[in-house]
């Protein structure tokens, strides 16, 4: 019959398919609901908001509580948003919506596969590839600074434009032990180190140190302040650095190792707790080359009966 047009099939929206698809892809629902450029501009709005916060996080490294309360906050809040639009326009439409090209579960699924989970998923295997790297802490040769069971986060690019220098923390791949450590850069290149009694010297002349009467381990438990105070604290100094390193009161009879005169590709790392890294073995000279990065935060850390000790994410590793 001519001019006979096959009447376009009417379909309502689902607000729970709505609400379904936006938790997946903020604006998906959007697209669902007829609403394609409203859908795709939200999209475009988030996705640009989450790329920079990835740039920001590979840069810092953040882990404090504020910053992530802050972005849940935001997530809950464009989350709730976009509900209360999406049920405004499922009432508006009703039962007469009229189904168009776009209106097909293929591409609900193409959309939320190339525009969400490439991009997105895409930068976050750069970032654990390239930018950030996780290091489990195994022992006490970083005790009180880092315990056993820490989960610490590491920049991989902080030593890409200049080598670390004396006193800086650096994760490295220590050639006899299957699982990286972390230690302090006690010096560099061109260097003669000798440890005397676990006290470093370095060119002849022994590091300077200050005694502490009082040290803590941040956001630590009983058995931890046990072993504290079985250890001797000082304030050591190294360039511009200072930090605190301990000893313990009733020392090992440890043999002192042999002088090592460094070549210029290679850093001397030594643990914090004197004692502990001699007796681990977790100090001596590294090829730059296996130096993994820079520690930056605890991200998460377990005790020995694998409780989490929630408190400690978010410590400071300097």
């Amino acid at each position: 019959m001519e001019g006979f047009r096959t009447p376009v099939q009417a379909s309502p929206r689902r607000l729970s398919v709505a609400l379904l698809l936006t938790s997946l892809m903020p604006g998906l629902g959007h697209v669902y609901c007829g609403r394609a450029r409203t859908g795709l501009g939200i999209w475009a709005a988030v996705l640009g908001v989450f790329l920079a916060v990835a740039l920001a996080w590979a840069r810092w490294l953040f882990v404090p509580v504020l910053p992530i309360v802050v972005l849940v906050a935001a997530w809950t809040a464009l989350q709730l948003a976009l509900a209360i639009d999406l049920r405004r326009i499922v009432r508006a439409d009703g039962a007469d919506y009229r189904l168009r090209p776009l209106n097909h579960g293929l591409t609900y699924l193409a959309v939320f596969l190339g525009l969400g989970v490439l991009p997105v998923g895409g930068a976050l295997v750069y970032l654990s590839v390239a930018r950030v790297a996780s290091v489990e802490v195994s022992g006490f040769a970083m005790f009180p600074r880092l315990l056993p069971g820490d989960r610490v986060l590491v920049d991989r690019r902080a030593f890409v434009d200049a080598p670390p220098r004396a006193g800086e923390l650096v994760v490295v791949a220590w050639g006899d032990r299957p699982a990286p450590g972390v230690g302090r850069v006690i010096a560099t290149g061109g260097n003669t180190v000798h440890l005397r009694d676990g006290r470093p010297v370095i060119d002849g002349g022994p590091l300077e140190r200050t005694a502490i009467e009082q040290m803590r381990v941040a956001r630590f438990g009983p058995a931890d302040a046990e072993r504290l105070a079985a250890l001797d604290g000082y304030l050591e100094r190294l360039g511009e650095r200072a930090y605190v390193v301990t000893y313990a009161r009733q020392r090992p009879l440890l043999e002192d190792p042999p002088p090592v005169v460094l070549r210029d590709d290679e850093i001397f790392v030594l643990g914090d707790n004197r004692d502990a890294a001699l007796e681990a073995r977790a100090f001596g000279r590294v090829s730059l080359d296996r130096v993994l990065g820079r520690p930056r935060y605890v991200w998460a850390s377990f005790d020995v009966e694998d409780h989490a000790r929630a408190g400690r994410v978010g410590l400071a590793v300097r």
